[in-house]
């Protein structure tokens, strides 16, 4: 978690992301590696926050 203070107020910042990584060669391949990304997004909120989820993307 980090703090920000912004004009005297202050915010808990958390952060959750998610990633693939892989080499698609058609547009669908790339549709479907954005949506493994977020469910490694979801999968990180899930499991905890400021977290980070990823990997190789099946077309890897």
């Amino acid at each position: 978690m980090k703090q920000v203070k912004i004009l005297d107020l202050k915010f808990d910042i958390h952060i959750s992301a998610g990633y693939v990584y892989g080499q698609a060669q058609t547009p669908d391949e790339v549709y479907e590696m954005i949506r493994e990304a977020d469910r490694m997004l979801y999968q990180s909120k899930d499991n905890v926050r400021n977290q980070i989820s990823g990997g190789p993307s099946r077309y890897n």
